[in-house]
């Protein structure tokens, strides 16, 4: 990036630069506009140089040069893991990084860390900066073992990473393609809906995006029958991604002539301060030889005053003799009274000990009672929440109940204990990802000998395998692990080829 620049055409006031950035630094977030991440360190030393936290005193923190946000990067220019808001760095709106950025420019090799605001919550929605990019591997459709890494924010748009994949690529801009999403080792998903952000189409970390070109004879590898997009109907989803290098490339040359301005008039204030100063001290000799002489004829008429003070407090004295023994009588007088109320004290405080011992030994006795009755209170609590959960546990099962049709023998079952095994055949089928047809009676068919699907069954619902539910019979095990290794139970399939290889 260009260097820092105090251009007239700027705002180069400091007063000015806090007064700019103060309100912007107030706004409000909004889903989807760009907010940029700064170092905390540098703005705390910029506030400190504007006055921004000091009573609007400027210059004491000294300058803070170019936007520096080593402490929150990597050796790589990646953001740090477990960064907090505030203690590490600070975002602030678009409109305050361009001030910032033209006026002290960015650190050289560093980009901006432009994110996104994004939405977050189910019930309560709230709005935060989208701290953590997504990372994608993009590549070929003919080539899917090769590709890519990019980042990518979640509210970017399917059409934008399709868009950028052609140019990655260096696609021709009149031939049509079509963007799939590889979540398995032979599966793939088309990514039809092109104004879909990457968080309404359901993408996660490290998914693998391919981009597919219809062939010269006009077919496509693929069979499925879906229409392509060209450069012309993508162009919408590209995005202004130059770095605001242009914003500081036209201010490094002012910087020499404004600054030897600026220190020409620095000089010239300081040699009018010097010349005023010294004026002002010899003024201040004169006044203070006046003072002084003032002082004195005051203190020579204080003297005289003094004087007939004294002879008026001799009279004085002689009237505080005398009520001086008045008040030595009554003195004695309440020292006997305080005799008195002091042994009324002391009886009164023997009562009250006496009954304050009473009452904590009637305390101790209800606090044992009440403790014991809040044991059984919790136990019967606890004993409540436990039959709460378990009934909870047993309509949600009830609600997601289904029925499912393997060769011709009929399971009960819920959508709930089909899906505990995220990686299994059976979790994709009933993710809600993939339409299924159900049979006449409401079943799902799955054309599989139903002799060991009540153990598959059996598994999921225990989420493992219990001791002797299982035989011994090694053609048996060998069957169930056919099946464990058809519906992709990886960790079933691991225990019967244990149990396999320990028998005789």
């Amino acid at each position: 990036m260009a260097a820092p620049s105090r251009r007239k055409s700027l705002c180069s006031s400091l007063v000015q630069q806090r007064e700019e950035i103060a309100p912007l630094l107030k706004t409000e977030l909004r889903e989807g506009e760009s907010w940029y991440l700064i170092s905390t360190k540098w703005l705390s030393a910029w506030k400190k140089y504007v006055g921004f936290d000091d009573h609007g005193r400027t210059g004491f923190g000294g300058y803070p040069g170019c936007i520096d946000n080593s402490p929150i990067l990597r050796e790589d220019g990646k953001l740090k893991k477990n960064i907090v808001e505030e203690l590490d760095f600070v975002a602030v709106p678009s409109a305050a990084w361009d001030r910032l950025s033209a006026w002290y420019g960015v650190t050289v090799n560093q980009q901006p860390l432009e994110r996104k605001i994004i939405k977050q919550g189910v019930f309560s929605k709230t709005f935060k900066v989208e701290l953590y990019l997504m990372d994608f591997y993009l590549g070929l459709l003919s080539q899917p073992g090769k590709g890519m890494k990019d980042e990518f924010s979640r509210t970017d748009k399917i059409g934008y990473i399709h868009w950028k994949v052609r140019k990655m690529y260096k696609i021709d801009s009149n031939k049509e393609t079509r963007l799939w999403n590889k979540f398995m080792s032979n599966t793939y998903e088309q990514l039809r809906d092109q104004d879909a952000t990457l968080h309404e189409a359901s993408l996660y970390q490290g998914q693998v995006i391919l981009i597919e070109e219809r062939t010269p004879s006009g077919g496509w590898t693929r069979k499925e029958k879906s229409g392509g997009y060209t450069e012309s109907c993508l162009l919408k989803y590209k995005r202004d991604e130059t770095v605001h290098t242009d914003k500081l490339a036209n201010v490094v040359d002012g910087l020499q002539g404004d600054f030897t301005t600026f220190l020409q008039v620095k000089q010239s204030q300081y040699q009018k301060e010097e010349d005023m100063l010294t004026a002002n001290f010899q003024r201040f000799v004169d006044q203070a030889k006046l003072r002084f002489e003032e002082e004195e004829r005051s203190l020579a008429e204080r003297d005289e005053e003094l004087r007939d003070r004294d002879k008026t407090l001799r009279g004085l004295e002689s009237d505080f003799r005398k009520k001086s023994d008045n008040l030595e009588c009554e003195w004695k007088k309440l020292n006997d009274d305080k005799a008195e109320f002091a042994q009324k004290v002391k009886e009164k405080d023997e009562q009250y000990r006496k009954e304050r011992r009473e009452f904590r030994e009637e305390c101790r006795k209800r606090e044992k009672e009440l403790t014991a009755r809040k044991d059984v209170v919790d136990k019967m609590a606890e004993e409540l929440d436990i039959e709460k959960k378990n009934m909870e546990e047993i309509n949600r099962i009830q609600k997601s109940r289904i029925t499912l049709d393997v060769g011709g023998s009929l399971f009960k079952t819920s959508i709930t204990t089909l899906l505990k095994d995220s990686e299994s055949m059976l979790a994709v089928m009933f993710s809600g990802r993939h339409p299924l047809k159900t049979e006449d009676d409401g079943s799902y068919f799955i054309d599989r000998d139903g002799t060991h699907f009540r153990l598959i069954l059996n598994y999921l619902r225990e989420g493992e395998v219990k001791e002797g539910t299982l035989p011994e019979d090694v053609q048996t095990l060998k069957e169930i692990k056919n099946e464990a290794e058809y519906y992709q139970l990886n960790a079933l399939m691991k225990t019967v080829e244990d149990m396999i290889t320990q028998l005789p």
